[in-house]
């Protein structure tokens, strides 16, 4: 007997990958446990397993796996639509220090981290996603934000790789002036934490994984940057970090040298590392990454709002870089319009419209996602043996949705309100579109509470 069959269902596999991945039409799944234990036609399905404890008909739906994220800070959705003084902003630079750091990292909270972080989650869960990789940066509430971070995910039921920003940047103090050791010290010791805490803890969900964070190479020292590959190697727990978001004359003027050129020279880089945004690379930097095989997390709508630029996308893939997709949670937390986005903007940009076709931007939120994260075994596709991660959509859609369309739907017209159900781990955590394990009401007002105190520390009323 298996838990769970769903059936009835156009099940799009997207495995290996969504251009070669099955697609069965009615198709059924079947899952026992944590793990997908088989697939293939339904009638054949529901013969085999009459006896299931629970099924759903998926009639009219697609069942899919879950979509995968690979760079976010869900506390940043306390800053969403912040009314700040906007004429401050006129680079990233300024973005960074003001919106990012002074306005919000540097006065957010553990209750902040928590209540943004359920919210987070949960919006993604509902739209989709089932998988998160998530930096967290609040210098002041150390020690202690990643505690808040597990419980926040731990409750809502999404599956993460979860980390704290190593940095040796002073709160309140511009990076140029000085950089102090001292708190990157404070950031390993908080990743530590959380990478003992897993380890010891006896029946810990293994929906979290620790993966070290690291800010970038311009607030960190060579000595800094060279600990966390230690560190890294000694807990098998894989890098994340931010390369080539500012423009590069930036390290090129402090080091003489690129980020990812700093970054290699200290040993940091290798396949364990997912890099994001890397916009401002040159030819020779983007040899550095595909050489030591780092995995980018493309972040599209987050380098358009600081007017960076356009990452080199086509250019990274033809030289067989891995690229996923990733967020910052500074916009909507829908993933259906991340991957419409990245979709369009390189054809815009390099004036090519065969750039990433639709199977290709739906790849960089499933299998390149999954692999980028060390995960590509468990997750990213539906395959016997993997866990049971799992969506089922309901499309609102003014075509038929048939196995030659489907992939395209994901570009054109999909939208995370269409998600119906998500499953994770087997579990049943979205239901109809609610989620069955956190009260949704009480986890927004608990965000709105904290976003409206976050703003106070700002001076602004609400």
């Amino acid at each position: 007997m298996v838990d769970l069959l769903i059936k009835n269902a156009l099940v799009v596999t997207c495995h290996p990958n969504v251009i070669s991945g099955r697609i069965f039409s009615p198709g059924a799944v079947a899952v026992h446990r944590d793990r997908i234990v088989d697939i293939g036609p339904s009638a054949e399905l529901e013969a085999k397993y009459a006896d299931a404890a629970k099924v759903i008909d998926g009639d009219g739906r697609i069942v899919m796996p879950g979509f995968i994220i690979t760079h976010t800070h869900m506390p940043y959705v306390l800053g969403h639509n912040q009314p700040v003084d906007v004429s401050q902003l006129r680079s990233f630079w300024d973005m960074l220090q003001k919106m990012g750091w002074e306005w919000l990292e540097d006065i957010t909270t553990a209750d902040g981290i928590l209540a943004a972080t359920q919210y987070a989650s949960l919006k993604m869960l509902k739209s989709g996603t089932t998988t998160v990789c998530d930096l967290v940066e609040a210098p002041n509430a150390l020690p202690g934000p990643l505690t808040a971070s597990v419980r926040a995910i731990t409750e809502t039921g999404i599956r993460a790789q979860i980390g704290y920003e190593v940095t040796e940047r002073v709160a309140g103090v511009p990076i140029a002036e000085r950089l102090d050791p001292a708190y990157a010290k404070r950031g390993f010791e908080e990743n530590i934490r959380l990478f003992e805490s897993l380890a010891s803890a006896e029946g810990q969900s293994s929906r979290i994984q620790g993966r070290l964070g690291v800010h970038t190479a311009y607030t960190n020292s060579p000595a800094t940057l060279e600990r966390a590959r230690e560190l890294a190697n000694q807990y098998k727990c894989g890098i994340q970090i931010h390369i080539a978001e500012i423009p590069r004359a930036f390290l090129v003027e402090k080091y003489g040298r690129s980020a990812p050129e700093v970054l290699e020279e200290t040993g940091l880089l290798g396949p364990d590392v997912v890099a994001a945004h890397c916009i401002d690379l040159d030819d020779a930097d983007i040899d550095i990454l595909a050489r030591n095989k780092v995995n980018v997390a493309h972040t599209p709508m987050t380098n358009s709002l600081g007017g960076n630029g356009v990452a080199r996308v086509p250019e990274m893939m033809e030289k067989g870089i891995n690229i996923s997709l990733g967020h910052d949670c500074f916009f909507t937390l829908d993933t259906a319009e991340y991957i419409r986005f990245a979709y369009l903007i390189h054809k815009a940009h390099w004036a090519n419209p065969a750039l990433l076709p639709p199977f290709q931007a739906l790849d960089l939120a499933l299998g390149n996602a999954a692999a980028a994260l060390g995960m590509e075994k468990e997750i990213g596709s539906l395959d016997v043996g993997k866990k049971a991660d799992i969506i089922l959509i309901r499309p609102d859609s003014p075509m038929p949705v048939t196995p030659s369309t489907v992939i395209p739907f994901f570009t054109m017209t999909f939208r995370g309100s269409d998600v119906e159900t998500v499953i994770v781990d087997g579990e049943i955590v979205v239901d109809g579109g609610t989620s069955t394990r956190v009260d949704e009401a009480i986890v927004r007002k608990a965000c709105v509470e904290q976003a409206v105190a976050l703003w106070k520390r700002n001076g602004i009323e609400a």
